[in-house]
């Protein structure tokens, strides 16, 4: 069939569907690829698409709504190609009862704040191991200071045993001077770079402490959103079920 050809499918999609934002999600996609139709909930807990465009894009439309990150799950999609009427002009969503509406709403909101931990969860989780690293950085540099003063402590015993030398050799006290005085600007040299590594570690130290307090601040500030969030909607829904708005909707 060319591509450009216009058809129309009939869609049935299993898994958990409703009550996650999933209508929404298949209209916007649906207007990206200017399919038109609409969706329904179906009883229990599937939803029923029809969908009127371009094969494919119509293809294009099936393979979106498919992969729909959590706490959308499409576990089957069932599609049956019919004769296009070409009888509607956009893509809507079908929608229930006040009531119905109102609860997925509020259900919808729940999956979207669980998606939102989810996230912070997987930041936080990247975050500690950042720290980690950081933290094993800063211990391998210590030991590599440590093993350097190890070093400049066997050059300063060298230095006393060649002086003792120069000593015994007096034929050769010209030379073993300038190497001294080489070895010793060796030394005043390698001082200096153990000290600038252990400012570096005082710095890295000092960092590591201040990203470790933002993390938990973070942490705190988010978890406390997400909390006071939460109480919210139950006080919203709780009055809605006060007034009875939702009384024959299960919570």
């Amino acid at each position: 069939m060319d591509s450009h050809t216009f058809s129309r499918y009939s869609i049935h999609v299993s898994g958990t569907v409703q009550r996650v934002g999933y209508r929404h999600i298949v209209q916007n996609i649906a207007r990206k690829l200017k399919i038109t139709g609409y969706i329904e909930n179906l009883e229990g807990y599937d939803v029923h698409i029809i969908a009127e465009g371009r094969v494919d894009d119509l293809d294009a439309f099936i393979l979106a709504i498919r992969n729909v990150e959590y706490p959308v799950e499409v576990e089957e999609i069932c599609t049956v190609e019919e004769e296009y009427k070409g009888e509607f002009s956009y893509f809507t969503v079908i929608r229930g009862s006040p009531e119905e509406e109102l609860a997925e709403r509020f259900d919808t909101a729940i999956a979207i704040f669980s998606r939102m931990e989810k996230k912070q969860d997987i930041a936080l989780e990247k975050h500690d191991t950042s720290i980690s690293l950081q933290e094993k950085t800063i211990g391998l540099q210590e030991k590599t200071i440590g093993l350097q003063e190890k070093t400049i402590g066997l050059q300063e015993k060298t230095v006393g045993l060649q002086e003792k030398t120069i000593g015994l050799q007096e034929k050769t006290i010209g030379l073993q001077e300038k190497t001294i005085g080489l070895q010793e600007k060796t030394i005043g040299l390698q001082e200096k770079t153990v000290g600038l590594q252990e400012k570096t570690v005082d710095l890295q130290i000092e960092t590591l402490t201040e990203v470790k307090g933002m993390r938990s601040d973070l942490d705190n500030h988010l978890n406390k959103e997400i909390s006071e969030m939460r109480m919210e909607l139950k006080e919203i829904r709780t009055a809605l079920i006060n007034y009875g708005i939702m009384n024959a909707v299960k919570s």
